[in-house]
């Protein structure tokens, strides 16, 4: 089933084109990779499938058109995760959590017990619950990004689009949290995710998204758009390759003369 279509997606901030035409498709079970380097566009692309910048072209979430979705059924059908890790009130991490499940209640409404079981599913598959009853704004940075994946992954969304969500991370949770996306793709989501880190990418990820001054340079398998051509044109980068328990890995190792 395909759930995000993007055709010819174009957005442009202070009269200059930031992103141009690019279009592609996300199917449910899909794990999808954006790519680029800083300033390529990934954000602000992001951003607009989510319906939070204008753009020009057009974006389909399961067969509706973005922008004919109100705002309860765009709640219900995507949740993104920005960049950061703020929170605008002093709440304790399980009651931030509780708020992605608001799209599913009526105004005023408490949680039901379905709603529970999914916070209490989702604090503990993201390894946060014994911070439950800790205010959010006395964590550290990587506790507050957990904290902010497990409230968008308690929407229960069919699709997710994440903004970077390893960052401020360390080797293990970066890799809890691959693979906590991974499952929840293999659950027939499709999640697009910004990444910085191409290993990351080529391990977890189904297709690539690689952007370049705006554009789709590439696209496809990581085999195909991390290769050696389109690493040294986007990246200015050469990387070794390698394989671990029946796995293609590929490492960052040295720049190239800009």
């Amino acid at each position: 089933m395909m759930l995000l279509e993007a055709e010819r997606i174009s957005v442009a901030l202070a009269g200059r084109t930031v992103v141009s035409g690019v279009s592609f498709r996300a199917a449910a079970g899909q794990l999808i990779a954006l790519l680029g380097p800083n300033g390529a566009g990934k954000t602000t692309l992001l951003a607009a499938l989510a319906g939070l910048r204008p753009f020009q072209g057009s974006a389909w979430i399961q067969g509706r058109s973005l922008a004919s979705l109100n705002r309860r059924e765009k709640a219900r059908a995507l949740a993104y995760l920005p960049q950061g890790q703020t929170a605008h009130w002093p709440l304790t991490v399980r009651r931030l959590v509780e708020l992605g499940r608001l799209p599913h209640l009526a105004p005023w409404q408490p949680l039901a017990a379905t709603d529970r079981l999914a916070v209490e599913t989702i604090l503990q598959r993201t390894g946060i619950a014994p911070l439950a009853e800790r205010p959010f704004d006395t964590l550290s940075g990587g506790e507050r990004a957990r904290t902010l994946l497990a409230r968008v992954l308690a929407v229960e969304a069919p699709l997710v689009l994440a903004d970077v969500p390893v960052a401020s991370l360390d080797p293990y949770h970066q890799l809890q949290v691959m693979e906590l996306l991974r499952d929840y793709a293999n659950s027939g989501a499709a999640i697009i995710v910004v990444l910085h880190d191409l290993t990351l990418a080529a391990r977890f990820c189904d297709a690539l998204l690689l952007l370049g001054n705006g554009a789709l340079v590439a696209s496809g398998s990581p085999d195909h758009v991390l290769s050696a051509e389109h690493l040294a044109a986007i990246y200015q980068i050469s990387a070794l390759h390698g394989e671990q328990d029946g796995q293609h890995y590929l490492l960052p190792w040295r720049r190239q003369p800009m």
